[in-house]
Order: C-alpha cells, then structure tokens, then sequence
C-alpha cells in the first residue's frame, strides 16, 4: 500500500490552499478497514509535499529514503498542524511542529 488513489477531484478545490501545501511539511494518518469496517492496519507518513494536482493527488516525499508516497486530492482532509511532538506510531521517528495534518480513511475494495 504506496498510495491512495484519488479518482474524481475535490469539486471545491481550493487551489490557494494546494499552493501553501507545496514545501511544507505534511503529517497524515492512515487507517485501513474492510468493507464492513473492521480495522486492518494503521500508518502515518510524514515528508514535505512536491506536488499537488486535483486529478493526481498530493504527493510527498518522505523520510530518510526520501521516497515518494502520493494521498488523495482531497484538502478537505487538511488542517493546519498544531505545535507539539508527534510521535510516529510505527518508527522511533518523532516530528515536531508540522505545517499541516491529514486524517484519511481507506476501504478495501469488495472482492467478488
């Protein structure tokens, strides 16, 4: 799981609010569930975002390897991060004062 896919775009894009995103620093939570659900894994991603594209999404580079990971456009999601440490769940990494957060819900498809 590399990254969210965003079909359609935010049909109230706030192209003022994707110009701040670029270079600031992005912490976003990631929750799994199935279709009914039920919980299947947790990850947060933390980087400084390249690129953001209502079609493409919002793509940040992350930690020490510097590898991209790509989030849905949708910047509804976004708030203004609030100053503190923000210990990473799945590292030993802790991020301090992000610019911005996001919260994201992913549903597993339905297997027929």
């Amino acid at each position: 799981m590399d990254a969210i896919d965003g079909g359609e775009c935010d049909e109230d894009w706030d192209q003022d609010l994707a110009d701040d995103l670029i270079g600031s620093t992005l912490l976003v939570g990631l929750t799994y569930v199935d279709p009914e659900g039920a919980l299947l894994g947790r990850r947060q991603v933390f980087g400084i975002v390249e690129t953001v594209d209502a079609r493409t999404g919002i793509v940040i580079r992350t930690g020490d390897e510097g590898e991209p990971f790509t989030v849905a456009p949708l910047l509804d999601a976004i708030e203004v991060g609030e100053p503190g440490l923000y210990q990473l769940a799945d590292q030993d990494r802790v991020v301090e004062n992000p610019d911005f957060t996001a919260l994201f819900t992913v549903t597993e498809s339905r297997r027929n």
